[in-house]
């Protein structure tokens, strides 16, 4: 681009000067022609003033010859007089080409001159020819700096065009290191601008395309490790009661695997989960805990349902089953001992409390637990994360309401607020709920006490429950 540029500027400031330097050259000629003519003219007056004054300071012409005529000033003239006497004396032959000629008289009767002068067209084609080449080295000059001008401009045109070749091939990248170049000139960053934009979205796009990929796999890992368990409970089973209800269970599993990915993308694209339903959280409880309780029997441990029995929510069940496995999951992978999900009602909201027995979240990750990419147990932290961006979408919140022993708390609403969504049949004309408020020190303190204990009984496990509902009834707004 850039070569073509200044190929361009060359051939049209190269054709400019020609055509300039053609009719500087024309003019120069015809400018000159004129004043050899009329220097002719003069030099053949001058010549005869001066022989006549000659011829009548030596009373006759009989001195005048042709090297009188010589040491005349006459400019490289031919010189031609007629004397009084009849004599004709002149300068050498006449010159070959012929040149421009001029006739002078003085005097009149016996000291009448008359003198022709003759200056060669040679004498004017030099001239014109050093004046031609001083044209010529005054072209040339302008030429080069016009082409050092047109280097700096086309330097300065094609690098934005350069730079917008180097975004648009690392726009597929997501590298964002040509974005915020201007130049000075409008037009070109107006398009800068445009193309900002379009960098700017694609790679928000991209990072969220990234990141629905991310979250989809590490949400796909739950059921199908659930599943995994489940498929190898089958293979052990030698009842075919035993293998027709796991076969059924694994079944009920796989459908769900596609509303995994479902919610997955719409909680990451922005889009609205599936229409809320309202439902027992009986369901939701006792089918997670039959799901995952293969896993925690293959690692010596226990997982039981605790709580209130009867409750109901309104919301997505298929994103509020996910949260509940991640917790469960949370717990199989970085807990210990017999972990517990214990439901309980709070005002307008229904809690889920999943804990153990285990030495809880480290202290250095305590307060960004919930953080992308944080974990302490070498995972990928996306999991607590994303449990807590598909809760808020479907109008709830997850908190860590004691670090160690760790207990996670879902905050469920029983009707679906308007805010959050349309009201349903069973909703329709209820006022908008208020969003939970965060969980007291009291709270926590009671929601770690619910924890069982090693070797804990079932009835005081019950009432250290009743507990910490009371506890955090009475801290909540």
């Amino acid at each position: 681009m850039r070569r073509r540029l200044l190929l361009l500027v060359f051939s049209t400031t190269l054709l400019a000067l020609t055509i300039l330097g053609v009719v500087l050259m024309t003019v120069i000629w015809a400018a000159m022609s004129s004043a050899k003519d009329e220097h002719a003219h003069d030099t053949a007056s001058f010549v005869a003033s001066y022989l006549q004054d000659s011829i009548v300071a030596n009373d006759g012409a009989a001195h005048i010859t042709e090297s009188t005529l010589i040491r005349v000033p006459r400019n490289d003239a031919w010189l031609q007089a007629v004397l009084p006497d009849g004599r004709v004396v002149q300068t050498g032959p006449v010159p070959d080409g012929g040149g421009f000629t001029g006739t002078g008289t003085a005097g009149s009767g016996p000291t009448r001159v008359t003198v022709t002068a003759v200056i060669p067209r040679s004498l004017l084609v030099g001239e014109v020819v050093q004046e031609g080449l001083i044209v010529v080295a005054l072209s040339l000059l302008a030429l080069g700096v016009a082409m050092v001008i047109a280097s700096v401009y086309a330097r300065r045109l094609t690098r934005p065009l350069e730079d917008f070749a180097e975004s648009a091939e690392l726009l597929s990248t997501g590298d964002r290191r040509a974005v915020g170049r201007r130049y000075g000139i409008e037009e070109l960053d107006a398009v800068a601008d445009e193309l900002d934009r379009a960098v700017t979205s694609f790679n928000d796009v991209l990072e969220r395309e990234r990141r629905v990929t991310a979250e989809a796999s590490h949400q796909l890992r739950s059921p199908l490790t659930a599943l995994s368990l489940r498929l190898e409970e089958i293979l052990a089973a030698d009842d075919l009661d035993v293998v027709h209800a796991e076969a059924t269970a694994a079944l009920g599993q796989v459908e769900r695997l596609s509303g995994v990915v479902d919610d997955v993308v719409s909680v990451g694209r922005g889009f609205p989960l599936e229409a809320a339903s309202r439902y027992p959280i009986d369901d939701l409880v006792r089918g997670q805990v039959v799901e995952w309780t293969p896993a925690f029997e293959a690692q010596g441990r226990e997982l039981e349902a605790l709580g209130s029995v009867g409750l109901w929510i309104t919301g997505a069940r298929g994103a509020q089953a996910q949260v509940l496995a991640t917790l469960i999951e949370n717990s199989l992978v970085h807990g210990g001992g017999r972990t517990m999900v214990r439901v309980r009602a709070s005002g307008t909201w229904v809690v889920i409390e999943v804990g153990d027995q285990g030495a809880g979240v480290a202290p250095e990750v305590e307060r960004r637990v919930f953080e992308r990419s944080v974990s302490g147990g070498g995972g990928s932290g996306l999991g607590l994360a994303l449990a807590r961006t598909l809760v808020a979408a479907d109008g709830g919140r997850l908190e860590m309401i004691s670090a160690r022993p760790a207990v996670f708390a879902m905050f469920l609403p029983t009707r679906r607020s308007r805010a959050s969504d349309q009201p349903g049949p069973e909703t329709s004309g209820e006022p908008a709920l208020p969003a939970p408020a965060e969980p007291s020190a009291q709270a926590q303190d009671g929601a770690a006490a619910a924890v069982a204990e090693p070797g804990q009984t079932e009835v005081e496990m019950a009432a250290s429950s009743a507990a910490a509902g009371s506890a955090g009834n009475t801290q909540r707004r």
